[in-house]
C-alpha cells in the first residue's frame, strides 16, 4: 500500500476555493482600508496634540501676550484636552461609520466578482446563455458586464452556426455516401455491374464529396478573414465578358441566352482582386442558370456611380419566395429542400455563402432580390469604387 503524500496545508486550487478567495480579498480591502482610516485619526490626534498647543503658544506672542501666554501652561493643557476630546467624540463615530460603508462596498464588489466568476464558470461549461446584470458600482463595472454578456452572446452564436453547419454537413454528405455505399454493396453481391455507367456514378459522388470539402473549407477561410485578395486594375467590363464566356457553352446547352449591359460615368480600371470577383460572377452566373427554364433569360448589368462599382446578375426563372429570401445566401440553404432532383444540380450548396464572404472581403455586399415565385431572381454585387487611376 503507498503511503498517502503528506499535506502542505495549502487548500486545493478548484472552483470550490473561489468564494473563500474572493472573502479573503474582501478581508484585505477592508483591513486597508481601516489601516487607512486610523492612520489618518492618529496622525489628526498627533496634530492636535503636539503641534496645536505650540502654534497656539506662537500665536500668542505674535500678538504681543508673551507675558501672558509664559503663565499659561495650563490654558496649552486645556487645549489640548479639548482637541483630543473633540477629535475621540468625533473620529471615532467617523472611523466607525467609515468602516460600515467600506464593509458594504467591499461586499458589493465581492459579489459583483463572484457573480463573474459563477458566470464565467457557466461559459466555460457551455451555457452561453448566462447574462451578468450591472451592478451599479460606477462606469468600469457596467462596462465590463456589458462586454461579458456580449461576449457570451457571440461564443453563443458561434455556438449555433457550429452545430447547424455540422448538421447540414452531415445532411448533405448523407446523398452521396449512400449512393457510394448502395453501389459497392450491389457490386458485391453481384446484382450490379461495374460498368462505365457505375464507375460514372461513383466518380460523380466521389467528385461531389471533394467538391464539398473544397467549398467548406474555402467559406471557412473567408468567413474568418483569413482569404488573401491581390487586388490589381480590371475592367469591370471585361471582367463580366470573361464570366459571361465561361458560362456560355452551358448556357448555350440549355437554349439560355445571357445578356449584358453597362452605364455610368465611369470607364477606368478598378482596383479589385480579379480571380475572386471573377469567382464570385461565376458562383451568381451559374446560379441563374441553374434556376432559369429553358428559352429563359440572363441579364449582367454594370453600373458605375457615386464611388461604387455595382453587378447585378438577373433572371427570369424560378423566383425566390418572401419568406426564404432573407436566407438564400446562407449556407446549404435551399429554397425548395424537398425537390431532391435538383440536388445533382445544385452543387455543394455553399457557392452562394462564398460570393457572399468573398464581397464582404472586399469591403462590398451581395444582396438578394426577387419580386416572387416565377417571377424571376437577381443579386445585386456591391463593390467600393477604389480607382486606381
Amino acid at each position: 500500500m503507498s503511503a498517502a503524500a503528506p499535506s502542505t496545508g495549502a487548500p486545493p486550487a478548484t472552483m470550490t476555493g473561489a468564494p473563500r478567495h474572493w472573502g479573503s480579498l474582501t478581508a484585505r480591502m477592508m483591513l486597508a482600508q481601516a489601516a487607512v482610516l486610523a492612520a489618518g485619526l492618529v496622525t489628526v490626534i498627533l496634530t492636535a496634540a503636539l503641534i496645536g498647543p505650540a502654534m497656539f503658544y506662537r500665536e500668542l506672542i505674535l500678538a504681543g501676550h508673551a507675558d501672558e501666554a509664559a503663565g499659561l501652561d495650563h490654558l496649552q493643557d486645556a487645549f489640548r484636552e479639548v482637541g483630543l476630546t473633540a477629535m475621540a467624540t468625533g473620529g471615532i463615530p467617523a472611523l466607525y461609520i467609515a468602516g460600515l460603508l467600506s464593509f458594504y462596498l467591499h461586499r458589493t464588489v465581492g459579489r459583483s466578482l463572484r457573480a463573474f466568476t459563477s458566470a464565467a464558470r457557466e461559459v466555460a461549461d457551455g451555457h452561453y446563455d448566462v447574462q451578468v446584470p450591472t451592478t451599479g458600482l460606477g462606469q468600469e463595472f457596467d462596462v465590463l458586464a456589458v462586454a461579458f454578456n456580449d461576449m457570451a452572446a457571440r461564443l453563443a452564436a458561434i455556438d449555433t452556426t457550429r452545430r447547424q453547419m455540422l448538421a447540414d454537413l452531415a445532411h448533405e454528405m448523407r446523398t452521396p455516401l449512400a449512393s457510394l455505399k448502395g453501389h459497392l454493396e450491389g457490386i458485391e453481391d453481384g446484382v450490379v455491374d461495374l460498368d462505365e455507367r457505375t464507375q460514372a456514378i461513383l466518380a460523380a459522388q466521389i467528385a461531389r464529396l471533394e467538391r464539398l470539402a473544397r467549398d467548406i473549407r474555402e467559406l471557412t477561410v473567408a468567413e474568418e478573414g483569413l482569404t488573401r485578395l491581390h487586388p490589381s486594375p480590371v475592367d469591370p467590363q471585361h471582367l463580366v465578358a470573361q464570366a459571361v464566356a465561361g458560362i456560355h457553352p452551358a448556357a448555350t446547352a440549355k437554349d439560355v441566352t445571357v445578356t449584358t449591359s453597362g452605364t455610368g460615368a465611369g470607364t477606368g480600371p478598378v482596383l479589385l482582386d480579379p480571380e475572386r470577383i471573377g469567382q464570385v460572377l461565376a458562383n451568381l452566373l451559374e446560379n441563374a442558370l441553374r434556376h432559369t427554364a429553358p428559352g429563359g433569360h440572363v441579364h449582367v448589368r454594370t453600373e458605375r456611380a457615386d464611388h461604387a462599382l455595382s453587378i447585378t446578375v438577373s433572371d427570369d426563372g424560378e423566383g425566390i419566395a418572401p419568406e426564404h429570401l432573407p436566407h438564400v445566401l446562407q449556407r446549404f440553404y435551399r429554397a425548395a429542400p424537398g425537390r431532391e432532383h435538383d440536388r445533382d444540380r445544385s452543387g455543394s450548396g455553399l457557392g452562394l455563402a462564398i460570393s457572399k464572404a468573398l464581397v464582404e472581403a472586399h469591403g462590398g455586399t451581395l444582396e438578394a432580390a426577387s419580386p416572387g415565385p416565377g417571377q424571376g431572381a437577381s443579386f445585386r454585387l456591391l463593390l467600393p469604387d477604389r480607382s486606381s487611376g
